[in-house]
């Protein structure tokens, strides 16, 4: 019986592992160029706005870029330089120009009836297609003048950060009411439909969350944080019933309720 010489085992080769540390290195500079490439459209942008008004100035050149690369940090999502604004550029200069300190009537009631005025304006002829749609209204009441805003103008669905087009809204909004000081109050409304997401605890979460981001946004714009608070209603104070998409699409809004009577704070006009 012969003896066979055992063959020594097969090595298996060894595949060598990529690091996925290496592989998204390698993908880091997507990030910095996107930056890059949308910071640049928005210097187009605003250079080119620039250019159907007074071609030189300077002090307009740096409060363009200012806003322009503001909103760009505040979300990632493209800038529209389409709607909202229905009009002639020229047509907002001249609204922004008449909100000035040294208009500011005298009396509590000329100055009430200003901002009425000058809301309404601005809805008229600078948010025209808006109008005609309901998504921007402006009414009055013996105590208080309203600017109604829908939801989907402000926030995507179910969200609560602010969209680079209502940025570019409350800039506008906010000039004049630091023209015309009064107590705000910012009501944010919701349907009756249960909020569905992982961050939400419910609507009055939700309604809460809205109202406080645009107080955010006119706060940083030089609204007077001691004229202004945020109120959630959850969908407690509808519009209409909420009985089919159309009406519960009209119960989701912003609502800023701007007060006719003089006060210090809303702390005091609130509670004393």
């Amino acid at each position: 019986m012969s003896e066979t010489t055992p063959r020594p085992p097969r090595r298996r080769r060894s595949m060598k592992k990529t690091s996925s540390s290496d592989t998204q290195g390698r993908d880091r500079w997507i990030l910095s160029y996107a930056d890059f490439i949308t910071l640049l459209f928005a210097f187009f942008v605003a250079l080119y706005s620039l250019s159907l008004k007074n071609a030189g100035d300077e002090v307009r050149l740096k409060e363009s870029l200012d806003g322009v690369f503001d909103a760009v940090q505040k979300s990632v999502k493209p800038i529209n330089i389409g709607e909202p604004v229905v009009g002639e550029p020229k047509e907002i200069e001249v609204i922004e120009a008449t909100a000035t300190p040294d208009a500011i009537p005298a009396t509590e009631e000329g100055r009430s009836s200003a901002i009425f005025s000058i809301l309404s304006q601005l809805v008229e002829s600078q948010f025209t297609g808006l109008r005609a749609t309901g998504d921007i209204a402006v009414s009055e009441s013996a105590d208080w003048v309203s600017l109604e805003l829908k939801s989907g103008l402000l926030f995507g669905q179910g969200e609560y950060d602010l969209t680079n087009e209502a940025v570019a809204l409350l800039m506008v909004v906010a000039n004049i009411l630091k023209s015309y000081p009064s107590v705000i109050l910012v009501e944010g409304n919701t349907d009756d439909l249960p909020v569905v997401s992982n961050r939400l605890v419910s609507n009055w979460h939700l309604s809460s969350l809205r109202s406080a981001s645009v107080v955010d946004e006119l706060v940083y714009r030089g609204v007077d944080p001691k004229m202004i608070a945020p109120i959630g209603f959850s969908s407690e104070h509808p519009k209409v019933r909420n009985n089919n998409e159309d009406a519960r699409q009209q119960n989701r809004r912003v609502v800023l309720r701007i007060s006719k009577r003089d006060a210090d704070n809303v702390h005091d006009y609130l509670f004393q």
